[in-house]
């Protein structure tokens, strides 16, 4: 399943033209898409999105910082902006993985820039296109986290009945 992961988050990087990270709600990273940098001056990677990846998972003081911009319950695309101070040197525009209602995780875009004029809709505007359809792959990725969730549980379930149910007699 992790390789169907990281086909849709390629998908989107692809999409946007921007590298995307996804991280579950638990900001444990599954998959993240390729970044490259052509100029020499400017860094590859902040180190959030460095140890995100080596670490494959943001740290406590990270999840805090970016929850603070309301992403748990967002319904849509938000802007966030760097925070050079905190290691963000490029700012993201994150896309709430949903199913059903249930935020199962996050896909991150990092923005050096180039996605500044990319409009994330509103009262008054539309989306941009492309965004719609990254929104389109992140609620494929967000049905397969909560199908993943519920397989889980039902094992849990399984699991607990033979371990606590009456004993079998032959």
């Amino acid at each position: 399943m992790r390789e169907d992961y990281q086909q849709l988050v390629d998908e989107i990087t692809a999409t946007l033209g921007a590298p995307a990270t996804l991280e579950n709600r638990d900001f444990a990273l599954i998959a993240f898409g390729a970044q490259d940098s052509d100029d020499a001056e400017e860094p590859a990677l902040d180190p959030v999105r460095t140890r995100s990846i080596l670490q494959r998972r943001s740290t406590a003081a990270v999840r805090a910082w970016f929850e603070a911009f309301g992403i748990a319950r967002a319904q849509a695309p938000l802007r966030i902006p760097p925070d050079p101070g905190a290691g963000v040197f490029m700012g993201r525009i994150c896309l709430p993985v949903r199913h059903r209602g249930v935020v199962h995780g996050y896909v991150w875009l990092l923005d050096d820039g180039h996605l500044s004029d990319l409009e994330l809709g509103g009262p008054a505007t539309p989306p941009d296109p492309r965004l719609v359809r990254a929104m389109e792959t992140t609620a494929r990725i967000g049905a397969l986290l909560a199908a993943e969730a519920r397989a889980g549980e039902e094992l849990g379930e399984l699991l607990r009945e033979l371990l606590t149910g009456p004993p079998r007699h032959p």
